[in-house]
């Protein structure tokens, strides 16, 4: 690890403390593992990504982002043949953020209801039912209004997105009765309703909420996350990698082009939302109306569309 540390010519000694501590819990999980300590074997961006997905669990978000980069950076500095890019390529993409856990959820589910005033008790429910029951992105939480809450073949999903890329996507089936009480409370208005304004508008209004004592402020990006691992465990990634013998998926990219094309509807759609995709929860009337699946893929059909 020193040979390792003595590589890679930090300037400061602060900097030499943290390599040489993210390089000594590294080694102790190569080891375990079955890796053998050679630089140009383990230093290299498949095995960093396995660690950083298995192997640093105990670790919170923010440290273990610190501790991968931290890695990285002195990868590339003491290997020759690894396939590491240029710091700063282009390409590079920032890991997705961690998922919260299910108790979590639920204890801000809690605090959404204990919120002071229905129009905030409103606006954090909803919120947690189009992230983590939808997978909403931060730009489209305050265009979601009821008529957007629909039908295909018995599955409750929201129509997502602008009309030119929406999507509609089925509710998480432990969410559908929650997304529908949301729906209903919110009249002919957004389900998120805010005053706020700008490009951290989602920011600013998870911001002016009220957290109880050992809850941090909420996140879009952790909210999304919680949904997208939901729907990856019903879809047995989890499985597709261990028969694969891979550790990341980034390179699935390249199979997309041979893969069918989505359809709503579809069995894969509906396992989406995972409990056998629907619970039979009531319709919320209004607008709330059946979709049929040729009818809610590219441009969703009918005379409404998604809303920008």
């Amino acid at each position: 690890m020193r040979e390792t540390v003595e590589l890679f010519g930090p300037a400061l000694h602060s900097q030499a403390a943290n390599a040489l501590k993210a390089l000594s819990r590294f080694a102790v999980w190569a080891i375990d593992v079955g890796y053998d300590l050679d630089r140009e074997t383990v230093l290299v961006p498949e095995v960093l990504e396995r660690y950083r997905v298995t192997g640093m669990r105990e670790l919170a978000p923010t440290s273990r982002s610190a501790e991968v980069s931290r890695l990285r950076r002195v990868a590339r500095a003491v290997t020759r043949r690894a396939p590491w890019p240029a710091a700063g390529a282009p390409g590079s993409r920032q890991g997705l953020s961690a998922p919260y856990m299910h108790e979590q959820v639920e204890s801000y589910w809690a605090a959404a209801l204990s919120q002071n005033g229905p129009f905030r008790v409103q606006a954090l429910t909803a919120v947690l039912a189009l992230t983590v029951g939808v997978g909403a992105r931060s730009g489209e939480l305050f265009a979601v209004t009821r008529s957007e809450v629909t039908r295909v073949d018995g599955v409750v999903a929201v129509r997502l997105g602008s009309e030119a890329s929406g999507r509609v996507v089925p509710v998480r089936a432990g969410w559908v009765d929650r997304l529908e009480k949301v729906a209903a409370g919110a009249g002919a208005g957004p389900l998120v309703a805010s005053h706020r304004a700008g490009r951290d508008q989602a920011a600013a209004l998870l911001a002016s909420f009220e957290y109880p004592a050992g809850l941090p402020r909420l996140a879009v990006a952790r909210l999304r996350s919680t949904w997208l691992t939901g729907v990856l465990s019903d879809c047995g990634v989890a499985e597709i990698f261990a028969a694969a013998g891979i550790v990341s998926g980034k390179s699935f990219s390249d199979l997309r082009p041979y893969l069918p094309a989505p359809e709503v509807g579809s069995p894969g759609w509906r396992r989406l939302a995972g409990g056998g995709g629907s619970d039979g929860a009531a319709d919320i009337g209004g607008d709330h109306r059946a979709v049929h699946p040729a009818d809610a893929g590219a441009g969703m059909g009918g005379d409404r569309g998604v809303r920008a």
